[in-house]
C-alpha cells in the first residue's frame, strides 16, 4: 500500500488555485465563429489587440462608441468594419460611448 507523500500533497496543493481560477471563468457570449472569420477580419482583429473577454469591466465593447447591439450580449463594431463582437470583448481603440 502507498502513502501520499509530502511532495504529492505541496503538488496538489498548488494547484489548486490554477483549477479554481479554471472553473470560475466565465465563458464569453458565442457571437461569432472565429475558424469561419475571412482572413481580412482575423487580421483586423490581431491589428487591434481584439480579445473576447476584457480584463477591465469600465473598458469593454458595450460601453464603446464604435460599438453597435445589445451590451448584453454581442453586437457590431465600426472598427472590424461591421464585424461581430463580444459585448464584453475589448480592443486597442477603444473609445467611451458620449453620455447623449
Amino acid at each position: 500500500m502507498t502513502h501520499p507523500t509530502r511532495r504529492c500533497f505541496l503538488v496538489a496543493a498548488g494547484m489548486a488555485p490554477f483549477a479554481l481560477a479554471a472553473t470560475a471563468k466565465a465563458d464569453p457570449a458565442i457571437c461569432y465563429d472565429p475558424a469561419a472569420l475571412p482572413l481580412s477580419q482575423r487580421s483586423r482583429r490581431r491589428s487591434l489587440g481584439y480579445v473576447d473577454v476584457s480584463t477591465d469591466s469600465a473598458r469593454r465593447c458595450g460601453h464603446c462608441a464604435f460599438f453597435t447591439g445589445s451590451a448584453a450580449q454581442c453586437g457590431t463594431c465600426a472598427m472590424l468594419s461591421g464585424g461581430t463582437v463580444n459585448a464584453g470583448g475589448f480592443c486597442n481603440s477603444f473609445a467611451v460611448k458620449s453620455a447623449n
